[in-house]
């Protein structure tokens, strides 16, 4: 993970001083994010390992539950806290709003061990059809978690060089 920091004063306001020097992979554009790609073992008690860079980031634990396309999410505490406030939002009477706080319902609050894994709950992992080889992704805010060969589907299914053109142009870039 690259961690993404906004540390320097505005242009003008540095009283003269030097810019900061940045660490090893740092750079100033934002808030801290996820990113990056990492193959793990899930092992025979239903645990995966976070990859060491997006650690820091599930200080005080995090949420799992599921994620579109059939994988999982994982997102650090204060990032699910900012869903679950807007979830609470929601009026009784709305079916979209009722639909999406179903879908998120089956999650749980996980915490890291002590060797930085998480206990994946049978009915998320069976959700994603994880069992072996686990994919975990940084996405910006979330981890996802993929069973690897789901992964890999999505993969050939969404990436194609075309269809990224076309996203792409869709979001102006």
């Amino acid at each position: 993970m690259v961690r993404y920091r906004t540390l320097s004063p505005k242009l003008g306001e540095s009283g003269g001083k030097a810019p900061p020097k940045w660490g090893r992979g740092e750079r100033e554009v934002g808030p801290l994010m996820l990113t990056g790609e990492v193959e793990h073992q899930l092992d025979d008690r239903g645990r995966v390992a976070v990859p060491r860079a997006f650690r820091d980031m599930m200080e005080h634990g995090g949420f799992v539950t599921r994620g579109w396309y059939g994988c999982l999410f994982l997102f650090p505490w204060e990032e699910w806290r900012k869903i679950e406030d807007r979830l609470n939002q929601v009026r009784i009477t709305d079916m979209n709003g009722d639909v999406v706080k179903q879908f998120f319902s089956g999650g749980a609050k996980v915490f890291l061990d002590g060797q930085g894994r998480i206990n994946l709950p049978a009915a998320l992992r069976e959700y994603a059809g994880i069992a072996g080889d686990v994919v975990v992704r940084g996405v910006i805010n979330r981890i996802e978690i993929w069973g690897k060969e789901r992964w890999v589907a999505y993969q050939q299914e969404q990436f194609s060089p075309e269809r990224i053109v076309e996203k792409a142009a869709a979001l102006g870039i």
